[in-house]
């Protein structure tokens, strides 16, 4: 969805790299279907201690939408929410989550409260809170 608005097609640019970054990062590490879930929150956590995070457009959009920017720039990040749950279901799926479209619609819950967290309180440490949810997640209870 490439836009003609300047701050849409940033924004857009940050979802797809950031996209194509976390997706790498969970792949070059290796990890087991089973534990790549709880490796989200590593890899996030450390997103969240870099400076990339800091200053990061798309965490700013995501804990404070763009409504005030304009239409190209919320339809932006309704593909970027749309994006990341497929990227979680996908990892829920290959984790052999009962529900993999319900536990990733959680997990972008979960994904996009630790980055408010992060941001605002300035504390990467909330991923390993969100970890805990997920594990509470997956187990049902």
């Amino acid at each position: 969805m490439t836009s003609n608005d300047p701050a849409a097609a940033d924004l857009e640019r940050s979802s797809e790299r950031w996209l194509a970054w976390l997706a790498g990062e969970l792949a070059r590490r290796h990890y087991s279907p089973g534990s790549v879930l709880f490796a989200l929150w590593d890899v996030l956590e450390e997103w969240f201690a870099s400076d990339d995070f800091a200053g990061s457009a798309l965490a700013a959009a995501v804990v404070a939408p763009p409504d005030g920017r304009g239409p190209a720039a919320h339809a932006v990040l309704v593909e970027h929410r749309q994006a990341t749950r497929r990227l979680l279901e996908d990892l829920a799926r290959s984790a052999g989550a009962r529900d993999p479209a319900a536990l990733a619609g959680q997990l972008l819950t979960l994904v996009e409260g630790a980055m408010a967290g992060a941001l605002i309180d300035r504390h990467p440490g909330v991923a390993r809170h969100a970890r805990e949810l997920t594990r509470i997640a997956i187990g049902g209870g």
